[in-house]
């Protein structure tokens, strides 16, 4: 079809004369050592058949064609990774060993089925079939030797090959998938995993969130790094960079409340009184905390109590440890400035700032290395906040689930009420009511897993085989899910939203789509592994060979992932057949959103 094509505008002769001409030219005034021989020095052997830095250059640009798969662009590191090199060379080998498996079971294509795949607007890569066209009208010196044979690098003749080997690769491959059967046991298990479903509605309990609630005392800080000594100073060692070479910080407290919005200087008389009154009671707030404390209260209940600040009224207003030089702590100058004047242990008066009121205190001031006491001190905190916040997690959902049994209520009205754990009744709440901003309380919020099949990971919660069990043995229509659930950050109570179960009708109406989705599976998995099988025994009857020095040139990558700072390996070398029957597997996945190759 493309033949019949072509221009005969240059002849073959005339080429021959130029390339005499340029021979000679060559031996008069001399030529590179290797400017003689025919062609480019091979990369490998394929059943004989060179494989070429020039068959490189073309399945390289092939690939970058195929919408198949999506090499990540101008990030080298995640090309050489993903191997994009070697895949590259293995979609050459893999296109000849299937197409001489093809030949040996009688299959065949010809060079004019390959200009009618050509000229139909067909292009196959890597044994995906598409349209390099994008449906315009076939052009043959236009879009065919102007465009798609300059993109791939390769002259006609070559590309006729190269597509007439794929079409007997494709071939191979559909005949592979045809002996594929699926029992219809396998069919009615696949349907029944994906029929049975459920969704859930639950309420999670996060250790971490609770921890923010735990104020260790110094006795039993004391009493932790003295049983937990070795096991502090080997978290010292390994986290020797949070406590060397710091500069000047300090552990800054703060308890906020908000002003209103500033009014302008000509605003009318009633709205700078309204101002005025909001004024006066953000300032008699404030006032009433800093008597709080004189009365006996801890700082950090006050703060959990009154601070209007989001981010540390439930950690008792703690900003951890920061800089006040340089760029400063990231509030307002004025809490800056109040910090700078405390001593350690210190607690400031009342300081007006634009947006709020605050009371400022200074924990600790540090600089330079930290002590090897003090720091095991500083860790001994942590470990008992993660300790405490657990216990208190699970006391939370503890009570929650025995409010939920003896008072008969929702899950919705539970977790909407302001005090949803029992704030009036001792128990978790009774460490202080976050009253001071509702955002700072952050309190445990229903959310919804949506559909999911049965003993597959819970969406949002993970592998959860106790509470998957229990969930489909529960009646869905209970209010909760008698039992607490413990994961890996928390705990949670659960109920069931919405279930649904496998039936004989709709096996039958989903049969069809099923057999085909385990079909193209099986398919896929036999035909990788017979052309990796292929692969190999041809390599081992050394039908398959390299030249290492010219094929370590091109799967050199400048990023050199593959070597340590004294230049050793460090994965295992590429060796031929790897990657035959991949077909790109992780270009395929980076073209379709799962890897992050855009």
């Amino acid at each position: 079809m493309i033949i019949k094509l072509r221009e005969a505008s240059k002849s073959m002769v005339m080429w021959v004369i130029l390339g005499v001409l340029a021979l000679g030219f060559g031996l008069s005034f001399g030529l590179p050592s290797d400017a003689i021989t025919l062609g480019d020095k091979p990369i490998a052997k394929v059943y004989g058949e060179s494989l070429s830095g020039s068959d490189f250059a073309y399945q390289e640009a092939a690939i970058k064609l195929s919408p198949m798969v999506q090499i990540p662009k101008n990030d080298p590191r995640m090309q050489e990774l993903m191997g994009v090199k070697e895949e590259t060379v293995e979609a050459i080998i893999e296109r000849r060993v299937l197409a001489k498996a093809g030949e040996e079971m009688g299959l065949g294509a010809r060079v004019e089925d390959a200009e009618d795949l050509t000229f139909r607007g067909h292009l196959i890569v890597m044994g995906d079939t598409f349209d390099w066209l994008g449906g315009q009208k076939f052009n043959y010196e236009q879009s065919f030797k102007r465009w798609l044979l300059r993109t791939l690098r390769v002259n006609e003749r070559d590309y006729l090959e190269i597509q007439r080997k794929e079409l007997i690769a494709r071939t191979v491959r559909d005949v592979v998938a045809s002996s594929v059967v699926v029992p219809e046991p396998e069919l009615r298990a696949a349907y029944e995993e994906q029929a049975n479903q459920m969704s859930l509605r639950y309420v999670r309990f996060q250790n971490a969130h609770y921890a923010d609630l735990v104020d260790p005392k110094p006795e039993e800080i004391d009493a932790y790094v003295s049983e937990h000594k070795d096991e502090l100073k080997q978290q010292f060692t390994s986290q020797g960079v949070r406590f060397s070479k710091l500069p000047k910080q300090v552990r800054l407290r703060f308890i906020k409340v908000n002003r209103p919005k500033a009014v302008a200087e000509d605003a009318d008389d009633a709205t700078k009184k309204a101002f005025a009154e909001q004024d006066a009671e953000a300032k008699a707030k404030i006032e009433a905390a800093v008597k709080a404390m004189a009365d006996g209260k801890d700082f950090r209940q006050v703060a959990r109590e009154v601070s209007e600040d989001p981010s540390t009224a439930r950690r008792g207003g703690d900003y951890d440890w920061v800089s006040l030089e340089g760029t400063g702590s990231g509030l307002e100058t004025i809490v800056d400035d109040t910090a700078k004047s405390l001593e350690s242990g210190q607690t400031s008066e009342i300081v007006t700032g634009d947006e709020a009121y605050y009371v400022v205190r200074v924990d600790g001031v540090r600089e330079g290395d930290v002590p090897e006491a003090d720091a095991l001190r500083e860790l001994a905190v942590d470990a008992l906040m993660r300790d405490g916040g657990k216990t208190l997690a699970r006391q939370a959902a503890d009570e929650a689930l025995l409010k939920l049994k003896e008072e008969s209520a929702t899950l919705e009205k539970l977790f909407d009420a302001p005090d949803a754990l029992g704030a009036t009744n001792p128990g978790i709440e009774s460490l202080g009511e976050l009253g001071g901003n509702t955002e700072a309380s952050n309190k445990p919020k229903i959310s919804e897993t949506g559909l999911f099949a049965k003993g597959k990971p819970v969406p949002g919660i993970g592998p959860q085989p106790e509470l998957i069990k229990a969930a489909w043995d529960a009646d869905a229509k209970a209010e909760i899910i008698d039992q607490v659930f413990e994961t890996d950050d928390g705990f949670i109570l659960a109920k069931v939203d919405r279930k649904e179960l496998a039936s004989d009708e709709g096996f039958a109406e989903q049969r069809e789509q099923i057999y085909r989705t385990l079909a193209e599976r099986k398919a896929l998995q036999l035909n990788s592994k017979f052309a990796h099988s292929r692969c190999v025994e041809a390599k081992g009857r050394g039908h398959i060979s390299s030249y290492p020095e010219k094929l370590k040139r091109f799967l050199t990558y400048d990023t050199n992932l593959n070597k340590d700072e004294q230049g050793k390996q460090q994965m295992r070398p590429y060796a031929m057949c790897d990657r035959v029957g991949m077909r790109g597997s992780l270009m395929r996945l980076a073209a379709f959103g799962q890897l992050g190759g855009k």
